[in-house]
């Protein structure tokens, strides 16, 4: 199974490098590691041009969410993941996703748990694969980042290209459908760290608020009577 791997990138050069090498310490054969650059103005490009087995476009988009749905239509592979240019996969992250879906033919997305970084501390999260935890962001229990799940093409052929208008929730967005609509299995294997220094994009983004919204805007569209019961969830967690 070639599984192609996808990065976003704006001003990376802090952390770049460490996302790709933690590519190439899979030594997993198959696969393409495509990078989309927002025209970067610090040194992540050089640093990108040093490793000459990646894909790279350095253009001006409209943001993470516009480079996303580029490095999607420039990849090939039969599996997808989105590496984030300030994360890192766990050794053996690959083997175990592929060897996850040759276990489970009909498993359209492979999720295991990933380690949260930041300044302060570091702790595992397990994510669900339940719609109805997943509703319950606060709980944390969905899928922090996607450097934890792994998914077949298909699945993003069919719900289409992320909003480009929208990125900071555009996982949770994205996660929503795939729970809604395809088949996920949950393994128990740490596959990536999420990292948050304080200085990157998730540290500074108002997360929650965000995460709210995409979920909100999704019961909208999905299902009314859902929308009450995310409301009530909503109030019972505030409550306790």
């Amino acid at each position: 199974m070639k599984i192609s791997v996808l990065t976003p990138s704006f001003n990376s050069g802090k952390y770049i490098k460490r996302a790709i090498e933690s590519v190439l310490i899979q030594n997993y054969s198959d696969f393409e590691h495509i990078i989309v650059d927002s025209d970067s103005y610090d040194d992540t490009v050089s640093i990108i041009q040093e490793y000459p087995h990646i894909k790279l476009r350095s253009e001006k988009d409209s943001g993470q969410s516009e480079a996303m749905n580029k490095a999607f239509n420039m990849s090939s592979g039969g599996i997808i993941v989105y590496l984030n240019a300030d994360d890192e996969f766990l050794p053996g992250a690959f083997d175990a996703a592929i060897s996850a879906f040759q276990a489970n033919k009909d498993a359209d997305m492979i999720i295991g748990n990933l380690i949260f970084k930041s300044a302060t501390e570091s702790s595992l999260r397990i994510p669900s694969i339940r719609y109805t935890d997943v509703l319950q962001y606060w709980l944390n229990l969905f899928p922090n980042n996607p450097v934890s799940y792994f998914y077949k093409r298909k699945v993003q052929e069919q719900i289409g290209e992320f909003p480009v208008d929208d990125h900071y929730s555009m996982d949770i967005w994205f996660i929503l459908k795939v729970y809604k609509q395809f088949k996920v299995v949950k393994i128990d294997a740490t596959l990536g760290i999420f990292h948050s220094d304080g200085y990157n994009k998730t540290a500074i983004a108002d997360l929650g608020q965000n995460l709210h919204n995409a979920t909100k805007n999704h019961l909208i569209n999905d299902n009314p009577w859902l929308l009450l019961f995310f409301y009530y969830k909503l109030l019972l967690g505030r409550l306790k």
